[in-house]
Parts: C-alpha cells; structure tokens; sequence
C-alpha cells in the first residue's frame, strides 16, 4: 500500500468513526446532533457541503473496495546479462528455484522459501528455512549460505551480495525427507 493511500485510509477512517459515534450517541437519546444536522441541511451551502462529503466518501470507498480485489502481483523481475550476441535473462523465480536446490543438498533441511532481490550490483538472497531438530544451526546456516552463494554465482553467473537466513522453525518430524510447509 503506498503512502497516500494509507494517509486516505487514515483519514477515511477517523471520518467514519466520527461519524459512527455521532450516529450512536443520536441512537442512545441524544437529539442535539440530529436537530443540528437537520438545521444544516436547511440551507444550500449545507447541502453542498454534505453532498461534496458525500462524494469523496463514495469515492475513496470505490477506490479501497477496487483495491481490495486486485492481486497483488510480483514484479516479472529478471537479471540481465549482455553477451556479443544479444542479451540474456534469468528470471527470479529461476534464482529462487537454484536456491532450493542447493538448499536441498545440505542435511537437515527441511523445508525452504527463498526471496530474490535484485540490485544493481548483485543480488540479495533471503531463505526462511525450516531445519530437522538434531541439526546444529551455526553449521547448517553457513553451509547453507556459502553453498547457495557458490551454486547461484556458478550457475547463473550473478553477484550474489547477501545470504540471509531466517531459521523458521526446528521441524518436530524427524523422519528422513518429510518436509512442512512454511505459512
């Protein structure tokens, strides 16, 4: 969500509330509110008021509803390499796939989910790994992190600036080769 949407949403909000409140204090007995509003509309420039609110209402409302519906999707992002005989990319999802092989490699691994962040200079890695529970964490994340490091350079020939791990979870399955899904 970017930010004049959520200073919108915001304001949207503390209009609605107040609005809300307003509507429950006249629900609970309180008259003077409905009687001041009842006044208001009684002239033009009251009306005008309340219609333009209205309005903005109404349209914020359509714009966040519209928002609501759309799926947000990840940029088709792909490195790029210029060789004498044109271009070639490699796509982000293909990065992902060489990082869950390499991660594959490695004992005690369970399950993986890697993020590729494309830089300028390099890429950035981040894997939220879920480990087997007799497996030593130091060891296995930086075998983890020099062996996925080695394998993207060496097969897709990127800069890889950054191995970062997140260690998720320690798996409670201790059967070879059963993986969990990461939420």
């Amino acid at each position: 969500m970017k930010i004049f949407d959520k200073v919108l949403l915001a304001f949207y909000s503390l209009g609605v509330m107040a609005a809300l409140f307003l509507i429950g204090l006249v629900a609970a007995g309180w008259t003077a509110p409905a009687q001041i509003f009842r006044i208001y509309m009684a002239h033009l420039n009251g009306r005008t008021v309340v219609g333009v609110i209205v309005l903005i209402y109404l349209a914020t409302s359509v714009r966040f509803f519209l928002m609501s519906l759309s799926v947000e999707r990840r940029p088709a992002q792909a490195l790029v390499h210029e060789t004498g005989m044109g271009q070639v990319r490699v796509s982000v999802e293909a990065i992902e796939n060489m990082v869950r092989r390499a991660a594959g490699q490695i004992k005690g691994v369970r399950d993986i989910r890697p993020r590729v962040v494309c830089l300028p200079e390099g890429i950035n890695i981040f894997i939220r790994v879920v480990l087997a529970p007799e497996t030593n964490i130091p060891e296995a994340t930086d075998q983890l992190q020099r062996s996925v490091a080695d394998y993207v350079s060496e097969i897709a020939g990127v800069n890889v600036q950054t191995v970062k791990i997140l260690v998720d979870s320690i798996s409670s399955e201790t059967a070879p080769g059963a993986t969990r899904k990461l939420n």
